[in-house]
């Protein structure tokens, strides 16, 4: 009833609407399209945010909008002024700093840290029991002078030591601010770095464009070359990164496609041997596919970097659309069909099983789109709507230009130039051969699936986001484990060389420079910009830090001291450093007041007592003292301009500022992390050690890091992928059931994808090719393919009649294998590209396709045959081929 509906629903659409209107939809599906890319070309946007990857209620994710709407962008831009005269550097860089900070959208603009207050105030930073050592120090050289002038004291010893207050500078050397360089400047001195940060936390490609430009921009304008000759900018950091990767994913983009559409150019070009049949066959499908990315920007304005390459994987689905279509077009012409006639039979039979196929990947995608990991949700809703528009250009834009084309230019096809007949195909599709192999066959593939099924144990997610797309081939893990075993064995002796390396260079330049005082240039140590920004900041600053949030002064104060002890214990081995205004405080106000007490002692000893027995070196020490016990409690409030801009809220929802200040800063730890963030391992580690510090001291945390981001991203794509595609299977089975009316008949169209997928996956387990959160998105287009060959396969058979498994195999499984080539070509577009995650995807994808193909041609017709030989009337059509 359902397929005698569909069948009717076609002749009316191709006789009455398509029949008489093709060239009014042909234009039309041009006028839309054009349409479509001025919505592309004017909404295109880019967001590579892992943070939209995950669903809103994520704790990680609400965690790092809070960060964006309190602090403003969690990453900095590293403003790298380079030049052989510091002074030059020094006077650019403040007229730089001074004009971005003039800018609404910077936050931060930093260079140089003023240390005046900190000297002022040194005294604080001392603990009570040395300064008490220091009074007593004083009292007793005072006492011992006095003695000393009374001619009848006889000295009995070397006396009481001198008072030196170096011990004072030692210890203030060793606090937090002294570990901020006065100038940013690397450790050669050619480069000066100022650190930048914006109030916009967008991380799209449009807002990251616009701020790095208004940067660059400036810097241009205030003419770097008038400072010093040989002056450049360098630009570096998260916000640069990111940049870069915008431009290597528009540029992947563009390579990819190329190589798509020139590749299938040539495949469709040699299947159906005319120029009309390439254009029929492409035209439509990029017709859809910018038909879906002009719906999608305009639907949800930006897109992910994995929904973003949706095209490719639209192009492999939609290409097996039109290859079977055309190529059963064909066939009825064949027959003598006139064009209509043609494409009511076509759709009939082949269209009903495209219309199916395309449901069940809709299913499939929609499913996804439930989601709770956005990254797959919105991949299956743009993937989603780009089967329905697949669909609508399959049904009415194809079947329109091939009647408008028609119209135009006549064309019969001609069997004798057929890529069947061409390709011999009869002289092995016939029944002498298949009853030869078809136990082989069986026994085959079954030897297969146990050989996959013991391999996929060892199929593994990578979790190492800089190993994604790496692919370790059996032949190589044998000398890569002979290498690393190496390179443990000569660890020590290989670093002892390089450390004795570098103290030969650094007397080498030692020498040098006392031979040629005058005209010795030290070399470059830092020639990358990584380098110089790196070198600059000493580990004090990071592009991408973990930041730690809070809405009390005093809570804060508590976590930072509270995290301090624990990293003075070693207790943080994965953090490089903490940084916050509670940093430069010299403790809380008990400690300082307890400090107070002894300066007030040693003040009032300065001021009472007679200095002038004592040498002029020690009363001009002592007059430096006198002028540093003028001092009293401080607070984060009383903290220098420079210290307080490090932390400061510059997003929408900052906090309120305290009375007299311009901005909050106060409730900001930022932890510099020692681990790479996009190594699962060392995240989760990270992670684990601030959590626990931070959850140690009682108070209320938020963790706002790229650390949580990645691993709450692991976790989530590894539970709601498996959890999502197991749903979208038993969907695509119950429509199978549905559709053939029998769930047995429904699992023989699933064998394809079934045993094709284990296959794909023990290969894949072998060959070292490894499971990423990137190429997870191709297993529902192994799905939609694996069920899109079987589906035509089967229905074609059960439309065709028992005995015609010969003919089935000889027109479908041609298509089949012309739609596996075209849709490998379309991945492979992604294989070629510089970006390792689409890399991992079009390698997943081509050893998917594959084993989806070689399920449906060793096992269908086998399995049918066996059928019709032993009656298994429950697999077989019920009627007889007419063509026997």
């Amino acid at each position: 009833m359902i397929e005698g509906r569909m069948k009717d629903g076609f002749d009316q659409h191709f006789r009455r609407i398509l029949g008489g209107h093709h060239g009014a939809l042909t234009v039309a599906s041009l006028l839309v399209t054009a349409a479509a890319i001025f919505v592309v070309a004017t909404q295109w946007n880019i967001n590579s945010d892992f943070k939209e990857l995950l669903p809103g209620d994520s704790e990680a994710a609400q965690a790092m909008e809070e960060v964006g709407q309190r602090v403003g962008s969690g990453s900095s831009l590293f403003v790298v002024i380079d030049s052989p005269e510091q002074e030059a550097n020094r006077e650019f860089a403040s007229v730089y700093a001074e004009a971005l900070r003039e800018l609404p959208d910077i936050a931060l603009a930093h260079f140089h840290n003023e240390k005046e207050f900190f000297e002022d105030h040194k005294l604080l930073y001392v603990d009570a029991e040395d300064l008490e050592s220091i009074h007593q120090r004083i009292k007793d050289r005072i006492r011992e002078e006095r003695q000393r002038e009374n001619p009848l004291f006889v000295p009995l010893d070397d006396g009481p030591e001198e008072v030196d207050t170096r011990e004072v500078e030692d210890r203030y050397e060793e606090l937090a601010h002294q570990d901020y360089r006065e100038y940013l400047e690397a450790d050669d001195g050619y480069s000066l770095t100022i650190v930048v940060r914006f109030g916009e936390a967008s991380t799209d490609l449009d807002t990251t464009s616009r701020l790095l430009d208004s940067v660059r921009q400036i810097g241009q304008d205030l003419d770097p070359a008038s400072y010093h000759p040989d002056m450049e900018l360098e630009y570096g950091g998260g916000l640069v990164h990111r940049e870069r990767q915008y431009s290597s994913i528009v540029d992947d983009v563009v390579k990819s496609a190329l190589f798509t559409i020139i590749g299938i150019f040539l495949v469709i070009s040699l299947y159906f041997r005319r120029f009309r049949a390439v254009a029929l066959v492409l035209v439509p499908l990029i017709m859809a596919v910018l038909w879906t990315f002009a719906a999608a920007f305009l639907f949800f304005g930006e897109l992910t970097t994995i929904s973003v390459f949706v095209f490719a994987i639209l192009l492999g689905l939609g290409i097996d659309f039109s290859i079977h279509l055309l190529n059963g077009y064909d066939r009825e012409r064949l027959e003598g069909k006139d064009p209509v006639d043609a494409l009511v039979n076509c759709y009939g039979s082949v269209g009903r099983a495209t219309v199916m196929g395309g449901t069940t990947t809709f299913a499939t995608f929609v499913v996804l789109s439930f989601a709770q990991f956005q990254g797959l949700a919105q991949f299956g809703q743009v993937s989603a709507m780009g089967v329905l528009f697949m669909v609508l250009a399959m049904v009415v834009t194809l079947p329109a230009m091939v009647l408008t084309i028609h119209q135009k230019w006549p064309h019969t096809p001609d069997k004798e130039r057929t890529a069947e007949h061409m390709l011999s195909f009869d002289r092995w599709f016939h029944e002498g051969n298949l009853a030869r192999f078809a136990p082989g066959l069986l026994v085959g593939s079954a030897l297969f699936l146990g050989l996959a099924i013991w391999q996929v144990p060892n199929l593994y997610f990578e979790e190492n986001f800089r190993e994604i797309g790496e692919v370790e081939n059996p032949w190589q893990r044998a000398a890569n484990a002979e290498q690393e075993a190496w390179e443990e064995r000569t660890y020590e002796a290989r670093r002892d060389a390089i450390y004795a390396g570098r103290d030969v260079a650094a007397k080498a330049l030692e020498l040098r420079e006392n031979v040629e005082p005058d005209s010795f240039v030290p070399d470059r140590e830092q020639t990358t910009t990584g380098q110089k920004y790196t070198s600059a900041l000493s580990g004090q600053h990071s592009s991408t830090p973990t930041l730690l949030l809070m809405d009390d002064v005093d809570e804060a104060g508590t976590v930072f001291r509270h995290m301090q002890n624990i990293e003075e214990e070693g207790g943080l081995e994965t953090v490089r450093s903490l940084a916050s205004i509670h940093a430069f405080m010299p403790g809380d106000l008990d400690a300082q007041q307890k400090r107070l007490e002894v300066i007030a002692e040693i003040k009032e000893t300065l001021e009472t007592e007679d200095l002038s027995s004592l040498d002029d070196d020690e009363q001009e020490r002592l007059e430096d003292l006198r002028t540093l016990v003028e001092v009293g409690p401080i607070s984060v409030y009383d903290m220098p301009g420079w210290a307080k801009r490090m932390f400061r809220e510059a997003g929408p929802m900052a906090l309120e500022p305290a009375d007299g200040e311009e901005f909050a800063f106060e409730y900001l730890i930022y932890v510099n992390e020692a681990i790479d963030h996009m190594v699962g391992d060392e995240a989760r580690q990270f992670l684990s050690e601030v959590q626990e510090a931070s959850e140690g001291s009682g108070v209320d945390v938020r963790i706002g890091s790229q650390s949580y981001i990645y691993t709450a991203m692991l976790d989530e794509i590894r539970n709601d992928g498996a959890r999502m595609l197991a749903i979208a299977l038993v969907i695509v089975f119950l429509l199978l059931s549905f559709y053939f009316r029998s769930p047995l008949r429904a699992g023989v169209a699933l064998i394809p994808l079934t045993i094709g997928a284990i296959w794909a996956l023990g290969f894949a387990a072998w060959f070292g090719i490894k499971l990423d959160f990137f190429n997870v998105v191709v297993l529902p287009v192994i799905i939609g393919i694996g069920i899109d060959d079987g589906l035509h396969f089967y229905h074609r058979y059960l439309d065709r009649g028992r005995g015609s498994i010969i003919e089935v195999s000889y027109h479908v499984g041609a298509a089949v294998g012309m739609t596996t080539i075209t849709s490998m070509i379309g991945f492979g577009g992604l294989a070629i590209t510089d970006y390792a995650g689409l890399q991992s995807i079009g390698y997943l994808a081509i050893t998917g396709l594959a084993g989806a193909f070689l399920a449906t041609i060793m096992i269908l017709p086998a399995l049918l045959w066996y059928a019709e030989k032993f009656e298994w009337t429950a697999l077989l059509p019920e009627h007889e081929w007419k063509g026997k």
